[in-house]
């Protein structure tokens, strides 16, 4: 599918209740583009309009990520929990495995140099990742790191495949697909590493680790206690830190590249302005409300797909206004409608790097790129955002800040991203080079 924003966009002009179906090669869906009804449908009961459902089936979830991911989903407490909560403490790792793994993808070009941005992206949020997941022991192993990366693309791709397809044939098609190749892969890395914290095995201080197996194996109902099934965990949350936080940082460093006279400078005087004692510090990337505003506005003009909010019908649905979603059905919000909404955004159609920043945004939570609502909500809104979205932003955080301090970036003479869809999916350019040098002040 090339374009499919003129198809949305028509759609919701004819629209006449902010409603319309689309149909697709993977099954009819109705999108919601009135934020009114939005918030109706979002605060609907899981017996009603299920989201895990609704998840399952974008990601095929059961097939992909294993049938515990999407039916047990204990990991989102762990996610909440530690992980949420352990980020200030985490930080100096964080901010360690960035800055090494950015001077290994990106170098230190004394000229413009082109650099596949989004493999190097990809595998510096990785290396983040696992920094805290499983320690420096994987996050350093090239192979470990390239099989992860693998999986959350495989996944995406394979769940596109999948849906095509009558669920009595998926578990069989889904062995032939390369997501099984790389999931089992990763079990094979990690398997004497989840057996010892299995084993109770101790650090080497004599403490119980603090990382993503150990807080797992602390979790996990009895069902999902071994090997097998921990190293699904991982894998999974490795595809939700890389894929989705890989296409946001992409997406905003493109646009970075291509307006870099509005907005490099600015943005690289605010790092400095906030740096402590000369150093990026946790502190330093609580006090950024320009990079916050310029990642919060590429998430709001970047097209995220055709499908977010997904919720599945288990029971009828009724709107407000009379009108009914069937069981059975499947229900979701185009961010390409309601993101570039004229009544909520001025000028929605133009970037506006700093528009966060704006009076009118001041003192409200909607100016952070973690805030949700029905006009913004690439992590999710409702009952349900995302748990990991404080992680990905601070990753990302993490990542432009590096990046103004080291490095001049800029497009090529004509270059411009090509963003992809595949089936409900927007995906950025994977292949457009971005051009760095080192910056000398």
């Amino acid at each position: 599918m090339q374009n499919p924003v003129d198809f949305v966009r028509e759609s919701q002009r004819k629209s006449k209740n902010g409603l319309f179906r689309i149909a697709t090669i993977q099954g009819e869906y109705v999108l919601v583009t009135d934020r009114h009804k939005v918030a109706e449908y979002i605060k609907a009961a899981d017996t009603v309009l299920n989201m895990q459902d609704g998840a399952n089936d974008q990601q095929q979830i059961p097939l992909t990520m294993g049938y515990g991911v999407g039916h047990r989903t204990y990991h989102t407490s762990v996610v909440r929990g530690p992980i949420t909560k352990g980020i200030p403490t985490k930080t100096p790792m964080m901010l360690e495995e960035a800055t090494l793994a950015i001077d290994q993808y990106i170098g230190s070009p004394p000229e413009y140099t082109p650099i596949a941005l989004y493999q190097a992206i990809a595998l510096t949020i990785g290396r983040i990742s696992n920094r805290i997941y499983v320690g420096t022991e994987f996050c350093r192993n090239e192979e470990f790191l390239q099989n992860a990366a693998d999986y959350a693309q495989a996944v995406v791709i394979s769940a596109e495949v999948l849906r095509i397809f009558p669920d009595w044939i998926k578990p069989i098609l889904v062995q032939f697909l390369p997501v099984m190749k790389h999931r089992r892969n990763g079990y094979k890395f990690l398997r004497r590493y989840i057996e010892d914290r299995l084993e109770g095995k101790l650090d080497e201080n004599g403490n119980k680790p603090e990382d993503l197996v150990q807080w797992l194996v602390d979790a996990a109902p009895p069902v999902e206690r071994n090997g097998p099934m921990i190293a699904e965990r991982v894998m999974a949350l490795n595809v939700a830190s890389i894929h989705t936080t890989t296409m946001t940082v992409t997406a905003a460093l493109y646009t970075l590249a291509a307006q870099h006279e509005k907005y490099l400078e600015p943005l690289r005087r605010e790092v400095i302005e906030n740096l402590e004692d000369g150093e990026l510090t946790y502190g330093t990337l609580q006090r950024l409300p320009k990079l916050e505003s310029f990642l919060r506005e590429s998430g709001r003009f970047n097209i995220a797909g055709l499908m977010a909010l997904q919720r599945n019908a288990r029971q009828e649905f009724r709107f407000s206004d009379g009108t009914v979603i069937p069981p059975g059905a499947k229900v979701g919000a185009p961010s390409l409608i309601l993101h570039r909404d004229p009544e909520v955004y001025k000028d929605p159609d133009v970037f506006d790097g700093f528009r966060f920043c704006r009076p009118e945004y001041s003192g409200t939570k909607e100016k952070t790129p973690v805030a949700t609502t029905t006009n913004y909500f690439l992590f999710g809104h409702g009952r349900h955002p995302c748990p990991g979205r404080f992680l990905a932003v601070h990753e990302m955080k993490i990542i432009f800040a590096i990046l103004l301090l080291k490095y001049d970036l800029k497009l090529a003479p004509g270059a411009s991203p090509q963003p992809w869809f595949i089936g409900t999916m927007a995906i950025p350019d994977t292949t457009l080079e971005v051009l760095f040098k080192v910056w000398r002040s």
